[in-house]
């Protein structure tokens, strides 16, 4: 049977107990993690270029410098306004100081505060020399931030904290070049998360595959965990394609021990949980089809500070629609500026019932 369910709000936006109208009568049904939509950021930590390095960026590539003009508040910040998905971009960088002596700021003079880019680990920012500045520099910090609003806050949504492994050079004469993810590096990015989440906070693959053969077949059949259970914890997933996951796997295929999800390559494979479908008009049949299955999705709202510029909403509401559990964005709060555009669930909810949800009675 199929069922129409809403939420009903609880403490700090969570979403406790879904009614479910049955064509005879209404029963209380528990949703799973799967059953919810809610709206996260994109590049969670980028602080803004200043002036004098955007106007040079703009002389040497103009639509990368458009593409680069926007910036967040900090994370603390972000999660009290609702936003229930973070972003990070990971480097690694074991012995500190790789990323310490980015080349923007020194062509125009500008001061850079590399303290904590010269500590060892992995480092958050979003494209070496041109776009370095982070509201947390080391990924530890970035992951504290967030504990310490969890902690505070310990009836919120289940978090999704997506990572990019960036290791790709770029194309400017003396630019530095990234050290490349290997199965150690992953082991490392595992292990800082695990120094900062406990096994009680967080939700792994393990939790979700439980029993089942294939992580896979536990989503398809079991679902994910049932949202009561899931609230104040968060979760990993990891945005790449399927190289970068291969490597992260370490042979691991339903990702057996390890903590984060990741980009699965097709439906079929046996750790198919997440996926990454960035643009919902033109993949929005896709996202609806997996979403229905009981994947989880994240979509993008807008994109290179387009919509943005132009007030245009008809990307996030394709990505509304669509059914996607986590819509980013660059903007929660609007650019005036610009436009009065500006990303929100429908009502101004921190979460909603997802459009295309089913729930079982209990």
């Amino acid at each position: 049977m199929v069922l129409k369910c809403s939420l009903i709000a609880g403490i700090a936006g969570l979403t406790v107990l879904a009614a479910c109208v049955a064509p005879d009568k209404a029963e209380i049904c528990a949703p799973s993690m799967s059953d919810l939509q809610a709206i996260g950021s994109h590049n969670s930590y980028k602080l803004a270029i200043p002036p004098n390095e955007l106007a040079l960026l703009q002389a040497q590539a103009l639509e990368w410098a458009i593409a680069l003009d926007y910036a967040h508040i900090p994370l603390q910040d972000q999660l009290d306004l609702g936003m229930r998905q973070i972003e990070l971009d990971v480097f690694h960088d074991p012995d500190g100081g790789l990323f310490s002596d980015p080349l923007a700021p020194k062509l125009v003079g500008n001061s850079f505060d590399a303290t904590d880019l010269e500590k060892p680990g992995f480092k958050v920012l979003h494209v070496q020399d041109v776009d370095p500045r982070s509201s947390c520099e080391l990924f530890v910090q970035c992951l504290n931030e967030i504990k310490s609003w969890s902690e505070i806050n310990p009836d919120h949504a289940p978090l999704l904290i997506m990572l990019n492994a960036k290791q790709a050079p770029i194309e400017l004469p003396g630019a530095t070049v990234p050290l490349a993810f290997d199965g150690a590096a992953f082991d490392a990015l595992d292990a800082e998360i695990r120094s900062v989440f406990s096994d009680e906070a967080l939700i792994t693959p393990d939790d979700v595959r439980a029993n089942a053969s294939t992580l896979r077949d536990a989503v398809l059949t079991n679902g994910w965990p049932n949202l009561a259970a899931a609230r104040g914890k968060v979760f990993f997933a990891l945005d790449e394609g399927p190289d970068v996951v291969e490597v992260y796997r370490r042979g691991q295929t339903s990702l057996q021990g390890l903590v984060i999800f990741v980009n699965s390559s097709d439906v079929e494979a046996d750790d198919a949980a997440y996926f990454t479908l960035n643009d919902p008009i033109a993949q929005g049949e896709e996202i609806s089809a997996r979403v229905r299955k009981g994947f989880m999705v994240r979509t993008r709202a807008d994109a290179d500070t387009q919509e943005a510029r132009t007030g245009d909403n008809t990307r996030l509401n394709a990505a509304l629609t669509s059914g996607a559990q986590y819509i980013s964005t660059d903007y929660y709060q609007p650019r005036l500026e610009w436009s009065d555009y500006a990303v929100q669930l429908p009502g101004g909810d921190v979460v909603r019932t997802n459009p295309l949800s089913r729930c079982t009675i209990q």
